[in-house]
């Protein structure tokens, strides 16, 4: 009787069937061949991407310091949101502190990356459309609007901001974007039909009309029977701060 072996079977490397039975991820085989701790492995994979690290971090953050408040925050609870460890979301902002700073940053930045198209489509409608100022006025707020509704985060977090923050702000927290915005939508209406206001107040009556309902949508809206967050509902608030701001720009 032969005794040679099965050709399959002959010289067959265990650390492959190892990587056979883990689907051939050799990262994984890697892990497994030389008894590495899995969270470590996971950590120092995250670490490889910082990137891509970094943003789940934040994007767990803001929902954290939205939900939860400063106070109420922790690292090892934004960890876990992540599905990162305590200790990676200290190696990248070194505390809590640094951390929220990030978020309120990035959250500012999305926000006027979202408003300067729409600034420059509002005021290019002036010009394009025969009821220009209304179609203007429409993208400025119904862009405004949704990009609020996209974010509540951001509406929750500036919320706890103002009862959280221990002094007054010195440096800006508003849209500068939204404002050199609104001053180039004023500069282009026609001379004749120009109207004299305050710009600065201009801006404060368009973001309190479209962010207050957000804001209170689980106080005072709800008790009134509205959804704020609702397509339907953001649809009707713009066309209400629409028909308002048309009284005041009207000549």
């Amino acid at each position: 009787m032969s005794t040679r072996q099965p050709q399959e079977r002959v010289g067959r490397d265990p650390e492959r069937t190892r990587e056979e039975r883990v689907g051939r991820d050799p990262e994984r085989a890697r892990e497994e061949r030389v008894g590495r701790d899995p969270e470590r492995a996971r950590e120092e994979r995250v670490k490889r991407d910082p990137e891509r690290s970094r943003e789940a971090i934040l994007s767990a953050a803001e929902e954290v310091f939205a939900r939860e408040g400063f106070d109420g925050a922790s690292l090892v609870k934004i960890g876990r949101a992540a599905s990162v460890s305590a200790a990676l979301p200290a190696y990248f902002f070194q505390d809590k502190q640094g951390l929220h700073d990030a978020v309120i940053e990035r959250l500012f930045h999305d926000r006027d990356l979202a408003l300067e198209p729409v600034c420059e489509q509002a005021t290019a409608a002036l010009a394009d459309s025969p009821d220009g100022l209304r179609r203007g006025l429409e993208i400025l707020v119904g862009g405004y609007l949704a990009f609020l509704q996209q974010r509540p985060s951001f509406v929750h977090l500036m919320a706890r901001e103002a009862l959280e923050i221990p002094r007054r702000a010195t440096a800006p927290r508003h849209s500068q974007v939204l404002e050199r915005g609104i001053d180039r939508f004023i500069d282009s209406l026609p001379q004749s039909g120009r109207p004299s206001l305050d710009r600065g107040h201009l801006l404060i009556t368009l973001v309190a009309l479209c962010w207050f309902p957000l804001e209170h949508d689980a106080t005072m809206l709800a008790g009134m029977g509205y959804a704020t967050w609702t397509d339907a509902f953001i649809a009707a608030r713009t066309e209400h701060v629409v028909d308002v701001l048309l009284r005041v720009l009207s000549p």
